[in-house]
């Protein structure tokens, strides 16, 4: 009962105006919670809880800075408080969200609901993260967000979930580096990015396939081609498109300069059907090729496929508005082709045929 009487004294003092004073109150108070810890929901630990509570409500953010880095590694820490920390400005929520283990998955996932992207970046560098607040973070979360999840070796992130992040990473930079360097991103959405991340991060994926049994990765090809494949075949032009392409053909005349005019021309999924047919990868290779912003994955093509350097440069030049800026970049274009050698080229066409290999 020491403990009772002592801090029933220093709540009586808390109702001082200094906030200096105050602050010195809610070092004191937290001293004897760790002095003699209370047994977990006792009358004593609800007594420290609303004694503390009070207390951090009434003092500087910098003093409940302090409080939760001490009580962040606890788990004896009153749950009301932490709660309430957790919710507080960033600064103060941080060491919470990230350490405590009095969070709950059920609290974790309320907070990261309602939360700003700070207090779910916070949370997804936990020791622990479970699938269902992964879920949650890669639904709420913006791109720097998730990035910080997936570089957690600890985060469980479901299939599902794991697709959510791949179709994302497909337009952000910011999510690839960590789905390839992440040990268990599953290899046929490791083959989805291969078409649209750049070229020190498509290697890693092609040292990382070197190690896979033929058989896993085959299926893992197939599977990425039947997953992209099913967005493209929604498309009502892409039968149009093959008899258009196939008439070419016959006639001799899909060429160099036919793909050129096609994509001048905009009419763009007889391009893309084109060029597959020219450089042996599957159509949705070919359509993010021209579609994405890095030019890598064209010129490996073009480059595996034979194209010269002047049929490159021109298809990159025409993959957005052919205006004096976009040539202008027509040197620089040629010089990147140069420095691309065919082994390099083959290597990455390896697996982008395999990718078409398996569909027939």
């Amino acid at each position: 009962m020491a403990v009772v009487s002592k801090l029933n004294n220093l709540a009586e003092l808390a109702k001082e105006k200094s906030s200096e004073r105050r602050r010195a109150l809610l070092r004191e108070v937290t001293d004897l919670f760790f002095d003699e810890p209370p047994a977990r929901d006792s009358t004593v630990s609800q007594r420290f809880e609303d004694v503390l509570t009070s207390l951090a409500e009434q003092t500087a953010e910098e003093a409940r800075v302090e409080l939760s880095e001490r009580f962040a590694e606890t788990d004896m820490a009153p749950k009301g408080l932490v709660l309430k920390l957790a919710q507080d400005a960033i600064e103060v929520a941080a060491p919470i969200l990230a350490k405590s283990s009095v969070l709950e998955e059920q609290d974790l996932i309320e907070i990261a609901e309602t939360g700003q992207q700070t207090h779910l970046k916070a949370i997804s560098q936990r020791d622990s993260v479970s699938e269902r607040l992964s879920d949650t973070i890669v639904r709420r979360g913006d791109d720097h967000t998730v990035a910080s999840l997936i570089r957690n070796d600890g985060a469980q992130i479901s299939r599902q979930t794991f697709e959510v992040v791949s179709e994302r990473a497909e337009s952000s930079p910011v999510l690839q580096e960590p789905m390839v360097e992440r040990a268990d991103t599953p290899n046929d959405l490791l083959a989805d990015l291969m078409l649209t991340v750049e070229n020190n991060l498509r290697e890693r994926i092609v040292e990382r396939f070197d190690q896979v049994d033929p058989k896993v990765l085959e299926h893992a090809m197939a599977a990425s081609r039947a997953r992209l494949a099913a967005r493209l075949e929604e498309d009502r032009e892409l039968e149009d498109a093959r008899k258009q392409i196939q008439a070419l053909k016959l006639r001799k005349q899909l060429d160099g300069a036919q793909l050129a005019r096609l994509l001048r021309e905009r009419q763009l999924m007889t391009f893309y059907v084109g060029f597959s047919e020219m450089t042996g990868v599957d159509i949705v290779a070919a359509r993010r090729a021209i579609e994405q912003d890095c030019v890598d994955p064209l010129a490996l093509i073009c480059k595996a496929a034979g194209f010269d350097k002047a049929l490159f440069v021109t298809l990159a030049v025409l993959r957005g508005a052919a205006n004096a800026e976009a040539f202008s970049d027509a040197k620089e274009l040629g010089r990147l082709y140069e420095r691309i050698t065919l082994e390099d080229a083959e290597r990455a066409m390896r697996f982008w045929r395999l990718r078409r290999d398996v569909a027939a």
